[in-house]
């Protein structure tokens, strides 16, 4: 990367370069033609095309060269965040957990990078650019222009300063006009962001919303957020146009101000039409180069509004991170089971006293946890978990558990790949899913291990909850937390994964939410939740 990076770098300087190589050439074409001189005219033509070529390849490969180190940095930072936002502490969960989650972290990460790598690398160049420019051609202006007389003061270089005043007030104007832009665009990338993900969860929740016929309360909420983002896009086109007054008008003026202020000059016989050409170039390139904060204010401000989204994102994770750490010297670690002497409060309940949970589950045990729904079961095996810091009191348990929660994971994918996660479809054998599937009564499925489908769209709930069970089985971890894991099967079936999670698991410590009775039959003890205790 850095090699592509030093290269674009130095083809910018070669550019500049060649800018001013061709303005040199103006000067010699045009005071050619102005004395009529043919062999010079048709020579100065011939260097013409070599000067063209040159700069053709020069932009062409830094172009390209350039594109390529964008989609490098673009990789790397990426990854950067990936590795952040998916650690290994759950740092994706725990943030959406937590108060501090900013919107829409997804797209941040899948936009905001891209538009911080081309806005960075872009603007970057562009200024490097300009400061090599102003150093040439400035030199250019000021041997160029010679000296004036205003009110018996003579000012040397004089097109140089009025070059620096013209855009001073360029700069001034631009900025006063479009200062609100860098808030606007902020916003508009949040709004955007959450119609877009207000359109996903349509998608994702469209049996639900058919089936209660709710097609036009959703309509009235996704015109209510476009309709917000309408009138913010407004707000945006509006400041823009004001801009736009300004700099479309001046644009058709630079070209003609340096020829109204270099007259004297060519009237005074000090310069020829070549020196007014090539004064009228150095002046326009100068003005653009020095008025790079006018020409690119709107770029600088989505950039410093990407910049504040994504930093704000990696400011809340290392918040997060902090609150990771405080609660993991809570939890006692212990080579297997569960040991817990807590009080813990539930939230969005309104109790008096929290809740005094005493459980032990030992290797080997299958222990069920009942209770009426809303007490907070839930929330107690996220505290067991690691992702519940609202407790006080001792909790001890092994650092090889798996939870599993009511809403399963399955993705789009092999079936293969979701048996076996969170591990790599390689990290088990074909026969030994296999045996995993007829386990469970998939065997119907055991064709189908190596197609790509969207595997929760496919599968019935029950399907899907004996899909799900197959990864501890797989797995086999010292700890097995499942919440309603087999709600969705019918008693039998309910009894029979029950029956196999305890022959295939002999040494895991298992704690089971449920509500049906054929599970609590299965248990060698059953805890029971009300508002106060857990006994």
């Amino acid at each position: 990367m850095w090699l592509m990076l030093a290269f674009v770098v130095a083809a910018s300087a070669v550019n500049v370069r060649l800018s001013v190589e061709l303005n040199t050439w103006n000067g010699q074409f045009y005071n050619a033609l102005q004395k009529v001189d043919v062999p010079k005219i048709y020579d100065a033509l011939g260097d013409f095309v070599v000067l063209v070529a040159a700069i053709v390849v020069v932009i062409v490969c830094a172009a390209y060269v350039r594109k390529r180190c964008e989609l490098v940095m673009r990789r790397d930072l990426t990854f950067l965040m990936f590795e952040q936002w998916l650690s290994k502490d759950s740092m994706m969960y725990r943030l959406r957990e937590s108060i501090h989650e900013p919107d829409n972290p997804d797209q941040r990460i899948a936009e905001d990078i891209r538009d911080l790598v081309d806005l960075s690398v872009s603007l970057s160049l562009s200024l490097f650019s300009s400061v090599l420019t102003i150093g040439s051609f400035s030199v250019i202006l000021w041997n160029l222009s010679g000296s004036i007389s205003v009110f018996g003061v003579d000012i040397p270089g004089y097109m140089f300063w009025v070059c620096l005043i013209y855009t001073a007030v360029e700069t001034l104007v631009t900025h006063l006009l479009g200062r609100r832009l860098k808030h606007l665009n902020y916003e508009g990338q949040h709004r955007e962001a959450d119609l877009r993900t207000s359109l996903i969860e349509k998608r994702l929740y469209a049996d639900a919303i058919a089936g209660v016929h709710g097609e036009h309360a959703d309509k009235t909420s996704l015109k209510k957020k476009f309709n917000d983002l309408m009138g913010l896009l407004v707000q945006k086109i509006k400041t823009e146009r004001n801009m736009d007054f300004f700099t479309v008008s001046l644009n058709q003026v630079t070209s003609l101000t340096p020829i109204f202020f270099a007259l004297p000059s060519l009237f005074a016989g000090t310069i020829q039409l070549g020196g007014l050409i090539q004064i009228r170039q150095a002046f326009v390139r100068v003005d653009r180069s020095l008025s790079w904060f006018a020409r690119f204010y709107g770029s600088l401000a989505r950039l410093m509004a990407t910049y504040d989204r994504l930093s704000r994102l990696q400011h809340r994770i290392a918040q997060v991170e902090q609150a990771r750490k405080a609660l993991s010297d809570r939890i006692d670690q212990t080579t297997e089971g569960l040991d817990a002497d807590i009080a813990i409060r539930i939230p969005n309940r309104n109790r008096n006293r929290p809740l005094n949970v005493t459980m032990t589950v030992n290797p080997g045990e299958f222990v069920a946890l009942t209770g009426a729904s809303g007490l907070g079961k839930s929330t107690l095996l996220r505290t067991f978990a690691g992702f519940n810091d609202q407790f006080e009191g001792k909790l001890a348990r092994t650092s090889s558990f798996m939870w599993l929660p009511q809403k399963g994971y399955l993705f789009k994918a092999s079936l293969m790949a979701n048996i076996t996660y969170p591990s790599l479809p390689d990290a088990f054998g074909e026969a030994q899913v296999t045996s995993v599937l007829k386990d469970v009564g998939l065997e119907y499925l055991i064709n189908s291990l190596h197609e790509e489908r969207q595997w929760d769209d496919c599968l019935s709930g029950g399907e899907q909850q004996r899909v799900l069970l197959t990864r501890a089985l797989l797995h086999q971890p010292k700890l097995l937390m499942i919440d309603e894991m087999t709600s969705a099967l019918d008693s039998a079936s309910a009894h029979r994964m029950v029956r196999l999670l305890k022959e295939r698991l002999p040494q895991t410590a298992i704690l089971f939410i449920t509500h049906q009775e054929e599970v609590r039959g299965e248990a060698h003890r059953t805890y029971s939740m009300n508002d106060y205790y857990v006994a």
